[in-house]
């Protein structure tokens, strides 16, 4: 197989560095489905960081059916630098600038190489994010509502065998898994980790529902269990509440809470003690992430919550 240039033969492990990304390809000695696996989106998002380059010294081409192309950092800038969500250089979030422009800055060149070079090899992508370092999160996949039908039903089937908490329909369509899905890619976001932080349990838990979605696609046959998660719960309706303004936020729930119709979630306050926004829940639903930080900027993310 090729990306760009570089030519990668059956069972070859190789590095590439195209455009602005890099990685590692592993080109199966038969033939097969591509996986694309993606993280470092956001640089402080660090179990599906460590988790990638776990599965970069594990995986053997020579016992695949396919290929998989893992890029372990996208935002390197961001990831080094230890930023929040955007890179230093421009200031953008790269999960905000599908498509991408390749006369554009720094993150708009990521992207647009992205879709250049590894959609039109993907047959499935799964984009790795976790709880930032202002963000507390339970484990939780994003998968299609607005791609049709048939990307819907099949991602979510996929979704439903991962060992985490949630499935949460998406209607978004700019970030790196949801614009591939308007483009008829299979894809999904796996969110997993919280606070910044990573641990031994989460890249385990990770790695094995990435073994277990290269056993559906058959990549690999090893026996991984790919049954259905019956514990988790599929959120059909989400609100994603921002901040009007910049201030200090006060949260009043945690992550996996259950909340009421019209719930005090958290309150955004100014210096001197003003209320800016107060933030009650549409619905009844559970919490799924919410921001941590006492400081926010003007449409920094406050909290998600969702209804099953």
């Amino acid at each position: 197989m090729k990306i760009g240039e570089i030519l990668i033969k059956k069972g070859e492990k190789k590095k590439f560095k195209t455009g602005q990304i890099s990685g590692v390809i592993f080109c199966g000695k038969n033939e097969g489905k591509t996986l694309v696996i993606t993280a470092g989106v956001h640089g402080c998002e660090y179990v599906g960081i460590e988790t990638s380059l776990r599965l970069i010294n594990e995986l053997n081409p020579k016992k695949m059916s396919g290929n998989i192309i893992i890029c372990p950092i996208l935002n390197t800038d961001g990831f080094y630098n230890g930023v929040k969500q955007i890179s230093t250089v421009d200031g953008k979030n790269l999960n905000r600038e599908f498509p991408g422009d390749k006369e554009g800055s720094i993150t708009q060149k990521i992207a647009h190489d992205v879709e250049k070079y590894l959609y039109p090899l993907a047959d499935f992508i799964v984009d790795l994010h976790g709880g930032d370092i202002n963000e507390s999160l339970t484990p939780l996949i994003f998968f299609p509502y607005a791609s049709g039908e048939e990307i819907k039903s099949y991602v979510g089937d996929i979704a439903s065998r991962m060992n985490v908490d949630f499935r949460v329909g998406s209607y978004a369509n700019n970030g790196l898994y949801s614009y591939a899905t308007k483009k008829e890619i299979p894809a999904m976001l796996y969110e997993r980790g919280s606070k910044g932080l990573w641990s031994e349990a989460d890249v385990l838990a990770e790695k094995e529902d990435l073994y277990r979605l290269m056993e559906m696609l058959g990549i690999l046959k090893e026996g991984y269990d790919i049954s259905i998660n019956k514990n988790q719960k599929e959120i059909v309706k989400a609100e994603y509440v921002e901040a009007r303004s910049e201030g200090l936020w006060y949260p009043h729930v945690k992550k996996s809470d259950n909340v009421k119709k019209g719930e005090l979630l958290g309150i955004l306050k100014d210096i001197e003690g003003n209320i800016l926004q107060e933030v009650r829940a549409e619905f009844d639903a559970r919490v799924l992430y919410y921001t941590l930080s006492l400081g926010v900027r003007q449409n920094d993310a406050l909290i998600a919550y969702g209804r099953e």
